[in-house]
């Protein structure tokens, strides 16, 4: 037993997290056993994209890049209620980031029909992209795989399943960041925080949005 202990602390250290981290990260739904993400980093380019919104417009990043700075964020799903005030509040400043020349997109592994939902709880009028195949999420390092803890705790907790509720098997969420993309398509800003409560403010949003729409 002690033996297995050090063995699973030492692959902890050697993947760059130690025990106690993966304990914190554990409480927060992460499954430490799959990569842990890390995310892009500000001064990279921004992958291109394309997808369909929730009304079934086709678009790519490039085809909004065009317009001006991006502004993409990504959530769980509409059973997660910290996802659900913070897009509530976002309505509220949404027109000061598009009067500033931004374009915002909203990136979530729910489906379509789930999407539908988030969207009548919050009544925030952004564009929508339902990534089911998951491939934004891992172009941009921001996928984690989910404890079966922590989809317990949903589903006796919000009656919800985080697997279903992306129509998928297997529970895979991303961490809730936030990347403003200039016209250039690289990332001008960065807000990644494992820890899903923490988030950007629409200030930061708004004062990198005027910086970058040139």
């Amino acid at each position: 037993m002690k033996s297995f202990l050090f063995s699973a602390c030492m692959a902890l250290l050697l993947g760059g997290i130690s025990p106690l981290q993966a304990q914190d990260l554990t409480k927060l739904g992460i499954d430490t056993s799959f990569a842990v993400p890390k995310g892009l980093e500000v001064g990279q380019k921004a992958p291109d994209f394309e997808g369909q919104d929730q009304y079934g417009q086709k678009f790519s990043l490039s085809s909004l890049l065009n317009e001006g700075p991006v502004v993409l964020i990504f959530y769980r799903g509409d059973w997660c209620p910290v996802c659900n005030r913070y897009l509530g509040r976002f309505q509220d400043s949404l027109h000061l980031i598009m009067s500033a020349g931004g374009q915002v997109l909203a990136i979530t592994p729910e489906t379509n029909d789930n999407i539908q939902n988030t969207l009548a709880k919050t009544k925030v009028g952004l564009k929508v992209m339902s990534d089911r195949d998951e491939q934004v999420m891992d172009a941009y390092g921001v996928k984690f795989r989910v404890t079966k803890g922590y989809q317990n705790r949903i589903k006796l907790g919000l009656g919800d399943d985080i697997a279903s509720n992306n129509g998928q098997e297997e529970a895979n969420l991303p961490v809730p960041a936030t990347y403003i993309i200039g016209r250039d398509g690289i990332i001008r800003f960065r807000q990644f925080d494992l820890d899903y409560r923490v988030r950007a403010s629409i200030q930061d949003m708004i004062g990198q949005v005027q910086e970058w729409n040139k």
